[in-house]
């Protein structure tokens, strides 16, 4: 999803677009519990886990990287330990709390201004600098069709003004604080996006692949760093897609949107110098996740890179955060979240034959988890 949280009340610009407010109320109070909770409450959680004898014992007994299985049974002992704890059980119900709450409080929200947020996300008129093309024949996957990622109601396109309830409800008012599952308290996220393009390692590209794109985040960032490259982003829903366009075109900024499965891009071979995946991995089967990998390895050139911004894997990070990370799987609408911080996905690039593949953090708690590799000479 497009995650605009950047767009607070003295950005917006008139006052149609702003919430109610009553709408802004509830909304703001939700992103003052978020904030507080995976802060100071979870730092209470924290520091009771690790002084637990059985905690400690954990950090001894990691499994090895990819092994599913093992990590299965560790994280239950983890989760177990932690689930004693009080501080732990309140932040987790605060956290689950909000999760929800932020579609009940703000789609009626943006609802009160449905006439001016519909004209905002309008396309702009006159000659567009990017092209969108949607595609209704691109199977929908078994593994992504009727998911509510995120908890969102219909999934990704179960609402239609959901790229407003982001920008100018959700984003600026909960998101932008942080404290939501591998996101700490005071992280951006739109900054987190720059940084993953800034670890490409050339000064200079020519055409920039991003699949599972979401929205114009990625590219936005993409294009802020490497200015005279040609952007191409694909996703499957047409929602994200018609968002990300519009935005793009609002922005100035030529991108080409393209419907598409991301195991199957329809690019020519070696036509792109870099491929992006931010936020992508855990939303796929690992199977699923492979195939994009051997997609992405086509479609790049000789000499080409891949960078991956994506939650830590388990064995990059405490138990503790394990088991934060491991919590969303089952509670935040993240089916594949567990499997995704259990893979060694630098390692699954060498098998399908990337070189110079590593990994490594650029924050605190693991986050953001970078995964760079490229395709050989």
């Amino acid at each position: 999803m497009t995650f605009l949280t950047k767009l607070d009340p003295s950005e917006q610009r008139t006052e149609q677009l702003s919430l109610s407010q009553r709408g802004r109320a509830g909304l703001e109070a939700l992103g003052a519990l978020q904030a507080f909770s995976s802060s100071a409450v979870r730092r209470r959680a924290r520091e009771s886990f690790e002084a637990d004898a059985e905690a400690r014992a954990l950090s001894d007994q990691e499994p090895r990287p990819a092994n599913v299985t093992e990590w299965r049974r560790w994280l239950r002992s983890a989760t177990e330990i932690a689930g004693r704890l009080p501080a732990y059980r309140i932040e987790r119900f605060h956290q689950r709390y909000v999760a929800e709450e932020i579609y009940r409080r703000g789609i009626p929200a943006v609802e009160e201004r449905r006439e001016s947020f519909e004209a905002f996300f309008r396309m702009p008129e006159g000659p567009t600098l990017g092209t969108l093309e949607l595609d209704p024949s691109v199977p929908v996957p078994k593994y992504y069709d009727k998911v509510e990622w995120h908890l969102e109601p219909g999934g990704w396109d179960g609402y239609d003004l959901y790229s407003a309830l982001f920008a100018f409800a959700v984003g600026p008012y909960v998101f932008r604080h942080g404290g939501y599952a591998a996101v700490e308290v005071g992280d951006d996220i739109l900054e987190h996006r720059a940084q993953a393009v800034r670890q490409l390692p050339k000064r200079n590209y020519r055409r920039i692949y991003e699949p599972g794109c979401g929205g114009f985040s990625t590219m936005a960032a993409a294009n802020s760093v490497f200015p005279d490259a040609e952007l191409v982003a694909s996703d499957l829903s047409p929602l994200l897609l018609e968002t990300g366009h519009i935005m793009a075109e609002r922005q100035g900024v030529r991108v080409q949107f393209k419907q598409r499965d991301a195991r199957d891009t329809r690019e020519p071979d070696a036509s792109f110098d870099a491929v992006i995946m931010f936020a992508l991995m855990h939303e796929m089967p690992v199977d699923v996740v492979r195939d994009t990998f051997r997609e992405a390895l086509r479609i790049l050139e000789p000499g080409g890179d891949l960078i991956i911004s994506d939650p830590p894997p388990f064995y990059a990070v405490s138990p503790f955060q394990a088991v934060v990370l491991n919590w969303d799987t089952r509670h935040r609408g993240e089916p594949f979240f567990t499997d995704a911080c259990a893979a060694d996905w630098a390692a699954e690039l060498r098998e399908i034959g990337f070189v110079d593949a590593e990994a490594y953090s650029l924050g605190e708690q693991g986050y953001p988890w970078i995964t760079r590799a490229s395709k050989p000479v």
